[in-house]
């Protein structure tokens, strides 16, 4: 018996894909793609705020796909580690540490304030300054100073010499920019009201429910659709089965079970995979995991490919090593392998030290099921008691304190710069705390040299130290993002993807 919600998702279906493109013909076809309509886009948990300085960049995170529609980017990279210039034209130098930015012509934000070289220099000032306490201060923090060449042409000079500087403004909040106008004018209120240079700008933002983006029509990038609609549906049971019931266009899932689920139910399932991957990531400032003992004993206890066997039928990637083979970065640094010998010895070490391993795994409702087996793998050992705390929206936990949390970062495309801000001392995002000289050491050669060989040498010792140390036990598996979908809708083709996973809604079309 249908239920009166049913009923409304099933109306809701009706309306949305006739309006985004996607309803079918009499014999079950797809019609040719037009612009306009309506996209309806499925995603775990909203985004804190859409700022420019929310600490993130172009991640495979809440608040990624509305952050690209509203700003687009300076620059991005390819799946293949290429970078992509966007609102940029090139981002250029001779020594690694004056770099000129150079901007497409007659750039707009949808408040009518040019975005020229000014405007870039003023964003990445405002970053940088520390009475406002960006997050991403730090990263901006390593530009000394600007020189406005002319409206399209930005000279940059950096405190220190980034070979890799075109990569770090692509993976980071450097690639978001705003209107100076509405930054100065808005205060705090640009956080939920953001004006940029993109293809959308905000509507509407109710919060645990939905966000709705409609055309800019100032913008340079005119994308397909005249409205994308983001819902927060933090159940992904419910988020699938709305998405099956055809009341969304696309659905976002990182479990690996509701993808095999969908593609037995004739749905398309698109995985878009980067390095590194699902990790448990340790806060080695707290007890049990300030003893490296206990970072071992976990390590050694969790067999990825059990896990995979338990909750993927086998279908997971399973990596022997931090960095994908097909990396150009690629070394064979192979990951701790289980050992359930070694494991429960300093189980039985720590307790006898009076210091039994108890913790709490702080973990995504996307990763419950991960948490969950985790849990009970160790409750296969003596002297470990584990418990589960999953939750929407797991930053301000991890920002607060926690023992031990499940999380997909650090995944990247290139390691430069998210291991360093993931694990690197001081990192923006290293909310375990981690700390070593050699670790940090090997990754800055990373970042200078602009030799493919040279950062081949720095990632191999960067990962060795990782796995001796082990400030997180993984990757568990490869994460994808991974998208569900009709065919009906967008076809088989692939879906534009972009950095670590990101859905471009900008060059998304219907199918046709």
């Amino acid at each position: 018996m249908r239920t009166a919600a049913a009923a409304a998702l099933a109306a809701l279906a009706v309306s949305t894909v006739a309006a985004c493109g996607g309803s079918t013909a009499a014999d079950g076809t797809a019609p040719a793609a037009q612009s306009g309509g309506t996209l309806t886009v499925l995603w775990p948990a909203e985004p804190l705020d859409l700022s420019t300085d929310s600490g993130f960049g172009l991640q495979m995170i809440s608040g990624a796909i509305e952050r690209l529609a509203v700003y687009d980017a300076l620059v991005a990279i390819t799946p293949a580690a290429e970078l992509d210039y966007r609102l940029a034209r090139s981002l250029d130098s001779d020594d690694s540490l004056t770099w000129t930015l150079r901007l497409r012509d007659g750039l707009k934000f949808s408040d009518g304030t040019p975005l020229d070289a000014a405007a870039v220099r003023d964003n990445w000032t405002l970053l940088a300054d520390p009475a406002r306490k960006s997050p991403s201060a730090k990263i901006a923090q390593r530009i000394g100073s600007f020189t406005v060449v002319d409206p399209t042409t930005l000279r940059i000079t950096l405190k220190e010499a980034d070979g890799q500087f075109p990569r770090l403004v692509a993976q980071t909040p450097l690639t978001f920019i705003g209107s100076p106008t509405a930054l100065r004018a808005q205060g705090d209120g640009f956080k939920t009201a953001p004006v940029g240079a993109g293809s959308f700008t905000v509507k509407e933002w109710l919060r645990n429910d939905h966000l709705t983006l409609v055309r800019n029509p100032a913008s340079s990038v005119q994308a397909h659709y005249d409205t994308i609609v983001v819902k927060s549906v933090p159940d992904e049971t419910q988020r699938y089965n709305t998405l099956l019931a055809g009341g969304a266009d696309i659905a976002f899932s990182a479990n690996l079970r509701t993808g095999i689920t969908a593609a037995a139910a004739g749905l398309v399932t698109e995985k878009a995979f980067s390095d590194g991957g699902l990790n448990l990531l340790f806060n080695v400032t707290k007890a049990p995991f300030d003893d490296i003992r206990a970072r071992r004993a976990v390590s050694y206890a969790l067999d990825a490919q059990a896990l995979n066997k338990a909750l993927f039928d086998g279908t997971a990637a399973v990596p022997s090593s931090f960095l994908r083979d097909d990396s150009p970065l690629h070394s064979d640094v192979p990951l701790p392998r289980p050992d359930r010998a070694k494991a429960q010895a300093l189980f039985d070490e720590l307790a006898a030290a009076g210091k039994p391993v108890q913790f709490t795994i702080i973990s995504p409702l996307n990763f419950s099921n991960v948490a969950e087996w985790i849990q009970s793998s160790l409750g296969g050992f003596r002297n470990v008691s584990v418990k589960v705390d999953a939750m929407a929206q797991t930053l301000p936990v991890l920002q607060g304190g926690f023992q031990a949390t499940l999380t997909g970062t650090p995944r990247f495309v290139d390691p430069y710069p998210q291991l360093a801000l993931n694990l690197g001392t001081g990192g923006s995002s290293n909310y375990g705390k981690f700390s070593d000289p050699a670790l940090d050491a090997a990754l800055r050669e990373g970042q200078q040299s602009r030799d493919t060989a040279d950062r081949v040498r720095a990632y191999e010792t960067a990962q060795r130290i990782i796995a001796e140390q082990l400030p997180l036990a993984g990757p568990l598996y490869r994460l994808p993002g991974q998208y569900l979908h009709s065919s009906k809708v967008f076809g088989e083709g692939k879906l534009p993807i972009i950095n670590d996973g990101v859905l471009d809604i900008t060059k998304l079309t219907g199918a046709g």
